[in-house]
């Protein structure tokens, strides 16, 4: 295929206006960014003088906490009541393996108030048996991961006193009360 020179000067020409053209979308995104960003430090207090970088990252992580709406912020006020509120659910059922839907049940029986509308109360439920399950010293295990249909099941972990290990000083008060 021959090509002649007024053809590639075409070709050629029609790349590099394309090239243009893509780099002024990019900066036109870019420019937009930039005004957002601008808008959103604008209606934020002014960040404390610290070192740059983490600095900006205070700000921007507390204008997000700010910029939250009332419902992020009532849940996360929550998130204490309703971890004690799982854990005292779990704990009144020891010896039984308790899925999430369970003890959704067993909270709403109780008229326990979440913040959460009515589809994400499963979910807040989980989350709290998951974060009761990650502490330093657990008071819930999972049973059984779920997989598909199957839900993960939790159990209270149910501390037994070995009576080898109970001093004198235990069983003195134990006798006296």
């Amino acid at each position: 295929m021959n090509v002649t020179l007024p053809d590639q000067l075409l070709i050629a020409r029609q790349a590099i206006e394309e090239r243009r053209r893509k780099r002024e979308e990019e900066d036109q995104k870019d420019l937009d960014a930039l005004e957002r960003v601008a808008r959103l430090l604008a209606s934020s207090p002014a960040p404390p003088p610290a070192n740059g970088a983490q600095a900006a990252k205070e700000h921007i992580s507390a204008s997000k906490d700010h910029s939250v709406g009332e419902e992020g912020a009532a849940s996360d006020s929550d998130a204490p009541q309703i971890i004690t509120t799982v854990l005292e659910a779990v704990l009144s059922r020891p010896n039984v393996s308790l899925s999430p839907r369970m003890i959704l049940e067993m909270l709403e029986s109780q008229n326990f108030q979440f913040s959460r509308d009515e589809g994400k109360r499963i979910f807040s439920v989980a989350q709290a048996l998951r974060k009761l399950t990650e502490r330093d010293q657990p008071q819930v295990r999972l049973v059984r991961r779920g997989s598909g249909r199957r839900p993960n099941m939790y159990r209270a972990i149910v501390q037994e006193i070995n009576p080898a290990h109970i001093t004198t000083a235990t069983r003195l008060s134990e006798m006296t009360q």
